[in-house]
């Protein structure tokens, strides 16, 4: 049974759920802030702080106009608070930040004062100022109410531009992500990255497989992750099927890890609601507000450095995904997020029609137009095993259940060829999961004895007949057989198995034995232990049986 109140702070999802609109084109009137109070300097992100140079990174003269607003005078607009409130909003504006970034600065300002969240009818008295200095307007009854474009760009002292020599080297670029190979990770922080496959692939439950070890501190692919927040926003599914992923991934887990993940993760269900982050107005692309939203969620999760992932890309933005236009607005939205929070943010995304056969992760992999593609950072790929690789490894039969994870663009290290993925379904809870692999290429028969010979034959038949008892080895023995070789010689080749672990004859349960279907007089049956997730009898798509581990044991004589 499933258990309520999965994952912790479902308050914080009921909050951002009651904060987006019914549509896009539902009307604002005005500025709307999700700030409440003061705030300290030190939360104002850096990429803000770069855009007020004369404030916040360099000393500027005794009479310098902005730095005396902020540190709160009002000598120069004869004490009146109200005019130095809208002289120093004014200035935020011309310096190129958003309504929210004015926002967040005002409040870490000496002028701030609890007169700023007081209401003045339907607004508050902050609400009306940051409304004046950017010119909000309104285009038609249809249309929502945009800030005015800045049209000028102001740029901030030389001084504040010109390079600067690091002595004895910088530490490396710091990633939220598992490592995919050695030297190679996933999600740079404080960076937008991208994952891109076809859809039903699996990106879904890769991604939240990927948070879920993250926010419990927990190895993946065998590697130590560190422990950080995780917010997931969902598309295209219910919260009812994200809890049961998250109990398929989380099912075998220690109460404690599972207890972390809960903690630290938050998945926010956003399926039959229009949550794209972008709007158009006559061919004008706006921000439709709800990044704001998200960005005070992510807050009151307090979620720094960690990871934030918008499954999928789709689904938050507006307009035709082939052009750059499009794919700029959504990126510039995504990277407010980068900016607000320090995360690193990834949007999921599906692969281009004329990649659906794709053999390669590599450039021209995503959706739409190449302008997606050159403003992330990282752009890592799915692609399905491809049949070449299914008869190198000899997984033709089950490639399907194969998945390779791979790098196409790494702006902050190198690209690799990934690793493998394969598909195992819970049968408790009857979703996907999907674990790394290390494959390797079979050992041609003719170097194998006579029993590895029968040994490889028994493991293909068990990969294929799961839950198949001796008894019924027995039955398919013979040289006419499938296995090709006669009881005894069988029955020797198995015990071998059995003795080097390849092979366990598990006893099951009573309510195992009616689950699986299986007669009463059955006791135990036979079952690879190689790529097991748990010690209960399933349908195991197919393990590598021809590694040379597996040959190189002396016991076979």
């Amino acid at each position: 049974m499933m258990r309520p109140n999965l994952i912790n702070g479902q308050h914080l999802i009921d909050s951002f759920m009651r904060l987006l609109p019914p549509s896009i084109e539902s009307k604002s009137a005005h500025y709307s802030s999700s700030l409440k109070g003061k705030i300290a300097i030190e939360k104002i992100p850096q990429s803000v702080k770069d855009k007020l140079p004369n404030i916040f990174q360099w000393e500027p003269p005794e009479n310098d106009w902005a730095m005396k607003l902020f540190n709160g005078s009002t000598a120069m607009h004869n004490e009146d608070h109200s005019s130095a409130d809208m002289a120093l909003a004014g200035i935020l504006a011309k310096h190129g930040l958003t309504a929210y970034e004015a926002d967040q600065v005002f409040r870490a300002s000496g002028l701030y004062r609890p007169k700023w969240d007081e209401l003045r009818g339907e607004q508050t008295y902050g609400e009306i100022t940051i409304g004046k200095a950017y010119n909000f307007r309104h285009f038609d009854e249809s249309e929502q109410y945009v800030a005015k474009n800045i049209s000028e760009l102001v740029f901030g002292s030389a001084k504040t531009y010109k390079p600067i020599y690091v002595p004895n080297g910088m530490p490396p670029r710091r990633f939220v992500g598992p490592q995919i190979a050695d030297g190679v990770r996933l999600f740079p922080e404080r960076a937008l990255s991208s994952l891109v496959a076809l859809g039903a692939v699996g990106k879904t439950s890769i991604l939240l497989s990927i948070a879920c070890h993250i926010a419990a501190g927990k190895d993946w692919n065998d590697r130590p992750l560190q422990q950080q927040k995780v917010a997931m926003f969902f598309c295209e599914e219910t919260q009812e099927e994200v809890s049961r992923k998250f109990s398929a991934i989380t099912n075998s887990w220690t109460d404690e890890e599972r207890g972390l993940a809960e903690s630290n993760l938050i998945t926010i269900p956003l399926l039959g609601v229009d949550a794209r982050l972008t709007a158009i107005n006559k061919n004008q692309y706006l921000s439709s507000g709800i990044t704001e939203k998200i960005i005070f969620l992510l807050d009151d999760f307090d979620l720094k450095d960690g990871l934030v992932i918008l499954d999928h890309m789709q689904g938050f933005t507006a307009g035709d995904l082939n052009l750059s236009e499009t794919a700029t607005a959504i990126c510039r939205e995504a990277n407010k997020i980068v900016e607000a929070t320090g995360a690193a943010v990834v949007l999921a995304a599906h692969i281009s029609k004329g990649n659906i056969n794709a053999k390669e992760v590599e450039q021209g992999f995503a959706v739409g137009s190449l302008a997606f593609e050159n403003a992330t950072r990282q752009m890592s790929g799915m692609i399905t095993m491809p049949t070449e690789d299914a008869k190198k490894y000899g997984l033709e039969d089950t490639r399907k259940d194969y998945v390779r994870l791979a790098l196409a663009k790494n702006s902050y290290g190198a690209s690799n060829n990934g690793l493998w993925l394969r598909k195992i379904v819970s049968k408790e809870y009857h979703a996907p999961l999907f674990e790394p692999v290390s494959l390797s290429k079979p050992i041609l028969a003719g170097k194998l004895s006579e029993l590895q010979k029968i040994a490889l034959q028994i493991c293909n038949y068990l990969t294929k007949h799961p839950n198949t008892t001796k008894n019924q080895l027995d039955k398919v023995s013979g040289i006419k057989g499938p296995l090709k070789a006669s009881k005894s010689k069988v029955r020797e080749s198995l015990d071998r198995l059995i003795a080097i672990d390849r092979v366990k004859a598990y006893k099951v349960s009573e309510s195992e034995r009616s689950e699986l279907g299986l007669p009463k007089q059955v006791k135990e049956v036979l079952i690879l232990n190689e790529g097991m997730t748990s010690n209960k009898p399933a349908n195991v798509s197919d393990i590598n049986l021809g590694s040379a581990d597996f040959m190189s044991t002396d016991d076979w004589g």
